[in-house]
């Protein structure tokens, strides 16, 4: 009995360990709007994920220790590149950052000196912050501020601050949108070289402006081959897709909400894939 329970220990370090590295936790922002809000953590899809509820995330307060796994997400389907947005609630972070959140839960009531993190099948792949220690004062403390991951850093199980960047505390303290905010929380912004989303095989591509201010923007190459392409929202659904032969294009986005987008590009054969912001 023993022995098979170690077994089945190993098997799913194993398995957590092969197959975890598909999401991660990029960022947390502790506003100042009504209620200190809005609060809540910025997710990032390294791999294409078919369902995502086997992922969960849970706070741990004031150096309390863990809560365990507080939210399980649904089984929704998600794609490489696509950041999630978790907050306590959706008007004021909406008011704050100018889009909904994916998704609400009051687990995410999070000030600036506590610990997260990130589970997938019950075992923890991620982490911000020490679960033991009460954060304030800590080099992680962003109290009414923010923490963003370096670019090109992973997910892992041991907290490193030098993989962070901090605002420094109360930097939200009378900011109404982090649009105008002095220090504006760095929304949508880490890139993985070796995430799919970077991958590009179409010579010259290229898109601009981005983030996309007017309702429009253009996707170019060096071949005049006709394209096909597709934009996909954060949850992996199609919003719009067209294709056009030259070496570009305007396209009108006027009908898409304001938000984080994946831009998908074919070209004979070959694929480019791009995050897009659109305000």
């Amino acid at each position: 009995m023993k022995k098979n329970y170690i077994f089945t220990l190993l098997i799913t370090l194993i398995t957590a360990l092969s197959f975890g590295q598909d999401l991660m936790i990029t960022g947390l922002y502790d506003a100042g709007l009504t209620g200190g809000t809005p609060k809540g953590v910025e997710l990032f899809v390294i791999n294409d994920i078919a369902d995502l509820s086997i992922y969960g995330i849970g706070s741990a307060n004031n150096g309390g220790g863990t809560d365990g796994e507080e939210f399980t997400f649904p089984a929704d389907a998600v794609t490489a590149g696509a950041f999630i947005y978790i907050s306590t609630e959706v008007p004021n972070f909406n008011a704050f950052f100018g889009f909904d959140p994916d998704y609400t839960d009051g687990s995410m009531g999070i000030n600036g000196d506590d610990a997260v993190e990130l589970f997938m099948n019950g075992a923890v792949i991620d982490l911000f912050g020490d679960i033991n220690t009460d954060g304030s004062g800590e080099d992680w403390d962003h109290l009414d501020g923010w923490a963003y991951r370096n670019n090109n850093q992973s997910p892992s199980v041991t907290f490193n601050s030098a993989d962070w960047i901090f605002s420094g505390i109360n930097v939200f303290d009378g900011e109404t949108t982090n649009a105008t905010a002095t220090t504006p929380f760095p929304t949508g912004t880490y890139t993985n070289s070796t995430a799919s989303v970077k991958k590009n095989n179409i010579e010259g591509f290229a898109t601009y402006p981005n983030p996309i201010t007017n309702n429009t923007f253009t996707i170019t190459s060096s071949s005049s081959s006709k394209k096909e392409f597709a934009i996909f929202n954060v949850l992996g659904k199609k919003v719009l897709s067209s294709n056009f032969s030259g070496v570009k294009s305007n396209v009108d986005v006027s009908a898409i909400n304001s938000g984080i987008y994946i831009l998908k590009v074919t070209e004979e054969g070959k694929t480019a894939t791009k995050k897009l912001v659109i305000r």
